[in-house]
């Protein structure tokens, strides 16, 4: 009898709210009943829209005001006006590296030395583009085509030898990321972090040139007798893979303006070549300030302990200007440590009247010691676009 007496009532709910549907005029007294509740969600779901146009633009806008998972993109835009391009690629840091001999003549010497990198050209944008996959994870994709820079190494020596090199490298580089995160640069509310893992891959070209000069050096007094002149010109090339470790954090300060604190510390190694020419005169009375001409060849083997390799750690901070709710202006400033190592090298050293010099018998390839340890620091500033 129950199951009767249910199944009755459930068919004459449906057919009574079906006939209500239907809207007939004799049934308008039974229509009443069913309408606060089409009034409440009529009237209802209109003031919700308004306290969510009103809310989503504080918290939607936290995240993103976006339908959706959060895209974020990046433009650090390289000028040459600035001192320092940002933290430098590993291809900039490795411009310091040259043969000892194509720089110090024949004799190796002590030398002090002074390296200094600036952007050159107008602006050359570097891309950052992250995905967020979920609540906590993002694929990240960095990108830069045509990079180009300039390095000048100033060397002097204990014997008053004087040395100048200019590198001129173009550079293309990419980096896949992928972990938690990403870093929201306009975040409204709460704060905004990233800790990630990157392969990438870089690779470079430069034209080399060099000027040195030697002038006559005393020891006990005495003055050694020799000077001369040397130019030369060549080719630098690089092919770098490396692994990072990427982190940072955004915090709102007030509604228009944002500090944030990122880093990474990156692995590298792959390999590099150069050959170089080099044309010198002896101008004192004693020969050996340099050769009149020799020319040098080089590649260095592959892997992380055969070939190139090192570590840089680099340290950036700063603010972001929200124009909009979605886009703002980044500027701040960097500091970067890398050390590297040069290992096993086939090649050689050429100069007439002397015996061609394996290039793996030189001990140092750079022209010193302490230019393996490189402290790079300076300006950068970008775009910043959520999605």
């Amino acid at each position: 009898m129950k199951k009767r007496a249910l199944a009755i009532l459930v068919i004459y709910l449906i057919g009574f709210s079906l006939f209500a549907q239907a809207g007939g005029a004799n049934r308008q007294p039974q229509k009443n009943p069913p309408n606060p509740n089409p009034q409440n969600q009529n009237n209802g779901p209109i003031q919700n829209t308004n306290d969510q146009n009103s809310s989503s633009n504080s918290s939607n806008e936290d995240t993103s005001t976006y339908s959706g998972l959060l895209t974020i993109l990046e433009l650090d835009a390289v000028s040459g006006g600035l001192e320092k391009g940002g933290p430098q690629s590993v291809n900039g840091i490795l411009n310091s590296v040259r043969l000892a001999s194509s720089v110090l003549g024949d004799a190796p010497e002590f030398f002090k030395e002074n390296t200094s990198t600036t952007p050159v050209g107008t602006i050359s944008p570097k891309i950052r583009l992250s995905q967020q996959l979920s609540d906590n994870t993002f694929i990240g994709f960095n990108y830069s085509l045509g990079e180009k820079s300039e390095t000048k190494t100033t060397t002097t020596s204990t014997s008053n030898r004087f040395t100048e090199d200019t590198i001129k490298p173009t550079t293309n580089e990419w980096k896949i990321r992928y972990g938690w995160g990403p870093l929201n640069l306009l975040t409204r509310k709460d704060f905004s972090y990233e800790f990630s893992f990157g392969y990438g891959n870089s690779s470079t070209t430069g034209n080399y040139g060099n000027f040195g000069l030697k002038l006559p050096g005393m020891s006990g007094g005495v003055s050694d007798g020799i000077s001369g002149y040397a130019i030369g010109a060549g080719q630098l090339k690089y092919n770098i893979r490396n692994f990072s470790i990427d982190y940072g954090v955004a915090v709102p300060m007030w509604d228009w303006l944002n500090w944030y604190f990122r880093g990474d510390f990156t692995m590298f190694w792959g390999n590099m070549s150069m050959a170089s020419f080099q044309a010198g005169a002896d101008t004192g009375g004693t020969a050996g300030s340099y050769a009149p001409v020799q020319a040098t060849i080089f590649k260095s083997k592959d892997g992380f302990f055969e070939g190139l390799s090192g570590f840089t750690w680099s340290f950036e901070t700063g603010f972001v200007i929200r124009i909009f709710n979605t886009f703002g202006i980044r500027v701040g400033g960097f500091y970067q440590l890398s050390t590297f190592s040069v290992g096993s090298v086939q090649g050689y050293n050429v100069a007439p009247g002397t015996t061609p010099v394996e290039i793996g018998s030189v001990e140092n390839l750079s022209s010193t010691l302490d230019n393996k340890q490189l402290g790079n620091f300076g300006a950068t500033f970008g775009l910043v676009k959520n999605f």
